[in-house]
């Protein structure tokens, strides 16, 4: 379709435009300045003020849209012009209203009728009733404009490119700051300082993910039958206080959040101009988001889009509130001492030695050093027995170092580090074994140890009901620096002490979070043993190694590689692991001229240089593969003699199995351009099984691994074991 976007140059603008492209429509952008110039070949430009009536009728006089996106109309006369020189040109008009059209002054989840839609005489409001009344004055000129409409009320819109300032002073962020109220309380929680919380608190609030409300439009443009002439609240199901964000995201980051509670007169009696910047005041901007969800839109949980929200944490030099950020901590420390408050001090280190190999007592799965056939071949004959008329197709089974095993495995990367989580874990890996799935994949980064421990439980008790060890593939990873969740120590402290002191790490090292030195990993793989109370594990991953390795020539790449796939060499002849791999995210599916590129030839190549020229142990990789992100099997990254071959055909070449992560997306949104495809090429089933099925038909894929923690997850998975593989490579 051919699309007008009014405002497409910033925050959620830009958004919006992403969306749009992937969607499949054709983008013209009305706005005073240019979008950001990663936009900019995509789509047409138009530099015209709004506000010029007699401008927008020339410049629409040969003009036509499918649908205009109306996302910067404040007054009424905005909408007026606009419509007006669009009228008989435009097929649907959408524009972007807010939940602040409700009233605030009780705490109910307000739906779309409880407002009143009427033009308002703006000239007898105050300033900072103009934009509530202003938005509901531009719904009542739409809608008398006669032009199909629609408007979407969005609340509270958090995301990594927020361009708004909260309290103290609400304004739009300068060029060098490049995040503001979105990031109020992620920069806080990672710098594991102290965070102040007004004790008169009292503001409760919904959001949405930008990415959320950016799909509710390409929603609403795709399902005109049952949006047309409707307005609809764009919020999450989560209902928010400031402490419950804090939390959340603390939980995200895998802290644990030190906070401070504080009266706000004693904030204001330091001269500190400090203010969350939602609010504390009693004001609940609350809205009901059933009707969107009706139409089948569904908003992202937060405990997906908060670890991206972290991730895009800004610099110091550019955070919009950060000049006062020492005296907060400052008072916090002082009110903690008026208190009586004890601040705890980390643990001392424990002994290494009491650390370093798992309690084999404790341990009632019985272990071997590497999958055994035929322990593998009899639990895939019992899996297919008790599957109770779900039963697998023989092809869904693979074939990985001479033993069966799932093309589905589990993933155990994400949610937070409470204990029903855990517990919802092990359930979920003792039905997916049960029910054929015997590839459990974690990391030791993953929950920060509580991962692995999960999987750990989960292999005890299906030892205890007659699934041996042997018949499950365990693998995980080693590169990201964590702490442990279960200790008393913060993320500093522990790595400081565990991994700094002792020389495992550098201080550059322990400032990006990520080693891959032989001495590190050395510790990681017993760490990892320990908390999965395992002898052995049949994979041991290195992590993301682009992180160490981006920029190396390829001979220094190699011998680094090398140095530390000496480590892994000598971990197999230990028995501690079965074979290696690498488990990468961008490396093995970007350009060779690319800084994060990484060879599978030159990686063999360190193999046997750390072998001594013998028999190697490389055996996998893990990359992300999904209907989206689709390089390793479309993009020739990948020189295999004089042949530039996709990472897929190439590790295939080269005899390494494939295990392919993110595939269906950790739990992103499906585009609909996307789902069309997974409509025609899978049809009748949901879009997550869909995407599942045409990601691990695709030629070269051993194992499609999924983030699995309930049980309908599973059963999912199995709707997918059920099917024939597809034979056009997806």
């Amino acid at each position: 379709m051919k699309i007008l976007l009014v405002g497409g140059n910033r925050y959620v603008g830009v958004e919006i435009i992403w969306h749009l492209l992937g969607a499949g429509h054709e983008v013209t952008v009305l706005a005073l300045d240019a979008p950001p110039a990663d936009l900019r070949a995509h789509v047409r430009l138009l530099l015209a003020n709004r506000n010029d009536e007699a401008a927008l009728a020339t410049l629409f006089g040969h003009e036509h849209f499918d649908v205009v996106i109306d996302n910067i109309a404040y007054e009424p006369q905005q909408v007026a012009s606009l419509t007006g020189a669009l009228q008989g040109r435009v097929g649907r008009y959408l524009l972007t209203s807010t939940t602040d059209t409700y009233p605030h002054n009780m705490p109910r989840d307000y739906t779309e009728e409880q407002t009143e839609i009427r033009e308002y005489d703006m000239a007898s409001l105050t300033e900072g009733e103009r934009y509530n009344y202003g938005k509901r004055s531009c719904e009542a000129v739409l809608i008398k404009s006669g032009i199909p409409w629609t408007a979407l009320r969005p609340c509270i819109v958090t995301g990594p490119r927020d361009n708004i300032n909260g309290a103290p002073a609400m304004r739009g962020t300068h060029w060098f700051e490049e995040s503001a109220r979105s990031h109020f309380w992620p920069q806080r929680i990672l710098d594991d300082g102290p965070l102040l919380m007004a004790s008169e608190d009292e503001y409760v609030m919904k959001m949405v993910w930008i990415g959320d409300l950016a799909r509710a439009y390409t929603h609403a443009i795709a399902h005109p039958e049952s949006t047309t002439g409707q307005a609809f609240n764009v919020a999450g199901d989560e209902v928010w206080t400031n402490e419950r964000i804090v939390r959340a995201l603390a939980a995200a980051a895998g802290v644990a959040p030190e906070i401070v509670r504080v009266p706000a007169a004693v904030i204001e009696q330091a001269g500190l101009d400090y203010a969350p910047v939602y609010g504390t005041a009693a004001y609940w901007p609350l809205a009901d988001n059933a009707k969107l969800k009706s139409t089948g839109w569904k908003p992202t949980p937060a405990e997906q889009w908060m670890p991206f929200l972290l991730e895009a944490d800004s610099a110091p030099i550019s955070r919009a509130w950060y000049g006062s950020r020492l005296q907060e901590i400052a008072l916090a420390r002082h009110v903690q001492r008026k208190q009586g408050e004890v601040v705890a001090i980390p643990a001392a280190m424990e002994p290494q030695a009491d650390r370093a190999r798992p309690d084999h007592a404790a341990c009632a799965a019985p272990t071997a050093g590497h999958h055994e056939a035929e322990a593998s071949l009899v639990w895939q004959a019992r899996a297919m027995e008790q599957s109770s008329g779900s039963v697998p197709l023989p092809e869904f089974f693979k074939t990985f170092r001479g033993a069966t095993v799932s093309g589905i495995g589990v993933g155990t990367w994400m949610g937070d580090l409470s204990a029903a989580t855990d517990a919802r874990y092990v359930e979920t890996l003792v039905h997916a074994a049960s029910r054929g799935l015997n590839v459990f994949d974690t990391a030791i980064n993953y929950r920060h140890m509580q991962a692995e421990r999960c999987v750990g439980l989960a292999v005890q008790r299906l030892a205890k009901s007659g699934i041996p060890r042997q018949a499950l593939l365990v693998a995980s990873k080693g590169g990201y620096i964590t702490h442990d969740a279960a200790g008393a120590r913060d993320w500093n402290d522990y790595v400081r002490q565990e991994y700094l002191e002792p020389g495992l790490i550098s201080a550059e090292e322990m400032s990006r979070a990520h080693a891959i030195n032989p001495r590190f990993i050395r510790r990681q793989i017993d760490q990892s043993l320990a908390n999965l109370k395992l002898e052995t594990l049949d994979i041991y991953y290195l992590h993301n190694p682009e992180e160490a390795l981006a920029g190396l020539t390829a001979k220094d790449l190699r011998k680094r590689l090398a140095e530390t796939f000496f480590v892994l060499e000598e971990a197999v002849s230990a028995g501690k692991i079965g074979c290696y791999g690498l488990a990468t995210w961008d490396a093995l599916r970007v350009a060779k001229d690319d800084p994060r590129h990484l060879s599978l030839v030159t990686a063999i190549a360190a193999a046997r240089d750390a072998a001594g020229g013998g028999e190697h142990h490389l055996a996998v990789i893990q990359l992300p593969f999904n209907i989206r992100d689709h390089q390793a099997s479309t993009l020739p990254t990948q020189k295999v003699g004089r042949a530039v071959l996709p990472a897929l055909k190439a590790a295939e070449e080269l005899g390494l199995y494939a295990m392919t992560s993110a595939s269906v997306l950790q739990g992103a949104e499906i585009l609909e351009a996307d789902e069309s495809r997974l409509r025609a090429a899978v049809p009748g089933y949901s879009l997550i099984t869909a995407a599942l099925q045409l990601a691990r038909s695709t030629r070269g894929v051993g194992s499609a691994l999924v983030g699995m923690r309930r049980i309908h997850s599973v059963e999912e998975a199995l709707a997918v074991a059920e099917m024939p593989i597809l034979h056009d490579d997806g």
